[in-house]
């Protein structure tokens, strides 16, 4: 349980992003169900959320918010669609993609793997190891990226990306949350779906 700044307080389910929910969560969350509207929040796509939540999840639950809210679905039915490609265009997009490519070339890293850019309807995501790494791999990786902040992998890469690309939202996979990113979330899904929800009072519910 975490108390909030307002004295509010939120449970937090620790599950690893690459690992199958327990079914005591998933009970869980039909009783809950019951009393509430619940919803499920994910930085990745719908199919990568099915594989840890359940192929009908969009069904289990009454709201699906897909890389990270971009894509929203509602009682098992599609809501909303945001889409990085009309966002941005298809040159500074590839601007994008071509400065991430030739920057993660020159890291050396233990192991690099493959899919270092996974391009999602509403977002990219940035892996400097590759996002067909092993879970043991994922790990070591992490580790890695635990030494002093100035040399933190993804938050160099991070701070990199923002002096070149400022004005643009990036995910970095490095299992760190970035400060305040959770608030940003939470604002981004409230000014994009606030009409859509009947209930006024929210209750957000993290895993790190």
């Amino acid at each position: 349980k975490f108390t909030n700044h307002d004295n509010t307080t939120q449970n937090y389910h620790k599950t690893h992003k690459t690992t199958v929910v327990t079914p005591e969560m998933s009970e869980f969350l039909q009783k809950l169900k019951t009393r509430v509207r619940v919803g499920v929040v994910g930085g990745s796509d719908l199919s990568k959320i099915q594989e840890q939540l359940g192929s009908d999840v969009i069904q289990k639950v009454d709201y699906v918010f897909a890389e990270n809210g971009l894509v929203a679905y509602k009682d098992g039915t599609l809501l909303s669609v945001q889409s990085i490609q009309a966002h941005m265009g298809e040159e500074l997009l590839q601007n994008f993609i071509n400065f991430c490519l030739n920057y993660m070339s020159r890291i050396k890293l233990p192991r690099k793997r493959g899919t270092f850019i996974e391009f999602r309807n509403g977002m990219l995501n940035v892996s400097p190891i590759g996002r067909s790494c092993t879970l043991e791999e994922r790990k070591e990786f992490y580790e890695l990226d635990q030494v002093e902040p100035a040399e933190r992998v993804g938050e160099h890469i991070f701070r990199i990306f923002l002096e070149n690309f400022c004005s643009f939202f990036l995910k970095i996979f490095t299992r760190i949350l970035l400060p305040n990113s959770w608030d940003i979330l939470k604002i981004k899904l409230l000014r994009n779906y606030w009409n859509f929800l009947p209930e006024k009072t929210i209750f957000f519910c993290a895993c790190k």
